[in-house]
């Protein structure tokens, strides 16, 4: 921390904290990256943040009525929230906000998340979509890839635990006429 922000941290002022990041892949460790995660826990030896990584969109279910005159409904249970080890729980003292969108194929989602004490649980919902007769859709799930990186205060080291690789699972549902299957994958925060 330099002079300028501590004289400014004692005289009351608040210290921007940086943006919340999403990663297009795995980074190393580092406190860059601890500073740019979603710390969940802290005491005054150690400190434990969930670092966001390469968004993607998940086929969740299709329907095919291309060659049929009748219309379908297909009806399917999702999940949202952290697909967490049972060892992992996520104590968020604050809201936080992280706006991207995803790009693949000709399809592009937009995800507005604010993480809080909820989303430590994984909830069910299910969803219903319909196709017409001569249609079909595939169904698409957005999800972000997790993994808690902890900071040793003492020995001001920065590890991923390997045992926290996970999902995020979004509440966000999106249809494409084809599959996107193999093709690239693209993001923007906002």
């Amino acid at each position: 921390m330099s002079e300028h922000e501590t004289s400014a941290e004692q005289a009351g002022e608040p210290i921007p904290k940086p943006k919340l990041e999403i990663y297009s892949k795995l980074p190393a460790a580092s406190k860059s990256v601890f500073d740019r995660s979603l710390v969940f826990y802290s005491t005054s030896t150690e400190r434990k943040a969930l670092v966001l990584y390469t968004p993607d969109l998940q086929n969740i279910g299709c329907i095919d009525n291309t060659g049929s005159a009748a219309s379908s409904e297909y009806s399917k249970s999702v999940e949202t929230g952290f697909t967490l080890s049972t060892t992992t729980t996520l104590s968020l003292e604050s809201t936080v906000e992280v706006s991207f969108e995803v790009v693949k194929a000709s399809l592009t989602v937009g995800f507005s998340i604010s993480f809080t004490e909820q989303y430590s649980k994984v909830t069910t919902e299910t969803i219903q979509f319909a196709v017409p007769a001569g249609n079909r859709a595939f169904t698409y799930q957005g999800y972000l890839r997790t993994v808690v990186i902890k900071h040793d205060v003492a020995q001001s080291k920065y590890a991923f635990d390997p045992t926290t690789h996970s999902r995020f699972l979004t509440n966000v549902l999106a249809t494409s006429p084809d599959p996107l299957e193999g093709h690239e994958v693209k993001f923007f925060t906002n």
